[in-house]
């Protein structure tokens, strides 16, 4: 599967996650190139009388991160991404939804999703969280999305888990590098090490050097929600035929060399804090 975990510090709310898929029973690697961390973008529209939607009066983003099979969680992202960008109703300007209401939602196209590919015979469980900031709370929020029940009785459940006390200590973390994952946070903290070390990042990449978990590998992926929306983050490298040149590097993928511009603009994006 994976391992993902989810913090809040330093007035963010972060996310870090590895980047590799595995599949089958023997957990063969698929690839190591994967995304694991989405971006939910939500926009609110004003609608006319005619049904054309006016330009968005308020816009934000939320962080989605899965451990699981990624078909569906892929899906589930895209298509939450893709719908949520087209909320409106007629008359005057109005609030945007409550957090939990666009939990809900999304929950929904989860379960339509996982009970599809069950239904072809396929692995259809993830786990999943969205997350930020609620508007209408002033606080950070977090919504657990987990497959539940058995074959007769399979269900999509929602869940909140509560805010831990400290800041920097994990508020929620999935897939099956938990217990690894908890194990290594519990020996780089044993001595009270000070938050600003980030110490979830620092965990998931230990993991991912270490190969402490078959299932934890490629790079790591860091997002962080902020008040008014969200940001990804690309990795540090450097190029093996010439270790003066830096590499950014998001799941996998050399934003530069393999990528390169959209012309006149390039992808920018900010190194791993």
């Amino acid at each position: 599967m994976t391992v993902a975990a989810i913090w809040r510090q330093n007035n963010y709310l972060w996310c870090a996650a590895d980047s590799r898929l595995v599949a089958g029973k023997q957990d063969q690697v698929v690839t190591e190139k994967v995304a694991k961390i989405h971006s939910i973008p939500i926009a609110i529209h004003a609608q006319d009388m005619d049904g054309c939607l006016r330009t968005p009066h308020y816009w934000t983003q939320y962080g989605f991160v899965y451990a699981g099979s990624a078909a569906p969680a892929s899906m589930t992202a895209i298509t939450a991404s893709t719908l949520l960008q087209q909320l409106a109703r007629q008359g005057s300007q109005t609030s945007p939804p409550r957090f939990e209401e666009i939990a809900e939602f999304v929950r929904k196209v989860a379960q339509q999703f996982m009970t599809e590919r069950r239904q072809l015979g396929g692995d259809a469980k993830f786990w999943s969280a969205l997350f930020g900031w609620c508007p209408h709370a002033s606080d950070w929020k977090v919504a657990h999305i987990s497959p539940q029940g058995s074959e007769s009785d399979f269900r999509v459940e929602l869940d909140f888990p509560p805010a831990p006390i400290t800041d920097g200590a994990p508020w929620l973390v999935l897939g099956t590098g938990q217990k690894v994952f908890e194990e290594t946070y519990a020996k780089l903290t044993a001595n009270g090490s000070p938050p600003s070390l980030q110490i979830p990042n620092k965990v998931i990449e230990k993991m991912i050097e270490e190969n402490l978990d078959e299932t934890v590998g490629g790079t790591i992926s860091v997002g962080a929600a902020h008040e008014n929306g969200f940001v990804l983050f690309h990795s540090d490298g450097v190029n093996p035929w010439d270790t003066s040149e830096p590499l950014r590097l998001f799941n996998g993928l050399d934003l530069d060399r393999d990528l390169g511009d959209v012309f006149p603009y390039k992808v920018e994006t900010q190194p791993i804090p």
